[in-house]
């Protein structure tokens, strides 16, 4: 399991969530018994969801497999984010407040999925995604943090944002992230995770 700064990514995400959660599902699949080893040693508070399927199924439907025996409002996120503790705090308020947000962040993934905004965050009036799209020229990328009904993903075949475009306009929050697919996003997220790092040590 990747490794920054001497925290594995999901320690630091199951670290971000506890204080704006009441309960934390994650689901495993490749490689589920190192996840398994580390939750039992350091967050025995979370809930581990088994996905024997991984090979033959997607983020949306692992999403959906993790979000079963839940009610209520969910949060859904994927495991490759460095997330500003704070910025997460921001978005659990905003998530409380309407019935489903989507998160948004600057865009820097090397494979970004970019979105159509209808008023740049920080704005007057509420900020909506109107489209999602592969198209570079934009300023704002999907971030893979949606939160809404624990069923929203019930019947997704796609990726995640393909269900969520299905419910454009979508209320968006902005979030302060780094997401991990390439090395050069390894790069930025190991930059990102020093300063967060250097910030806590205040």
């Amino acid at each position: 399991m990747l490794e920054i700064g001497g925290r594995t990514l999901l320690s630091r995400m199951i670290d971000s969530l506890t204080p704006h959660v009441r309960r934390i599902h994650v689901v495993v699949g490749y490689r589920e018994d190192l996840v398994i080893n580390l939750c039992s040693n350091l967050h025995r508070n979370v809930v581990i969801v088994r996905n024997p399927d991984f090979r033959s199924t997607n983020t949306v439907q692992s999403m959906a497999s993790g979000a079963r025996g839940l009610s209520g409002k969910t949060i859904f996120l994927d495991g490759d984010l460095i997330i500003d503790p704070s910025s997460l705090g921001d978005f659990a308020r905003m998530a409380a407040e309407h019935d489903t947000v989507a998160a948004i962040a600057l865009s820097r993934s090397e494979n970004a999925v970019n979105v159509d905004l209808s008023a740049p965050p920080g704005a007057e009036e509420t900020t909506f995604i109107s489209g999602f799209t592969r198209e570079a020229d934009r300023l704002y990328e999907w971030a893979n943090v949606v939160s809404g009904d624990s069923r929203l993903l019930d019947h997704g075949s796609g990726y995640v944002y393909e269900e969520l475009e299905k419910l454009t306009p979508l209320c968006a929050s902005l979030l302060e992230l780094r997401e991990i697919d390439t090395p050069r996003d390894l790069e930025m997220a190991e930059k990102f995770a020093k300063h967060l790092d250097a910030g806590n040590q205040l």
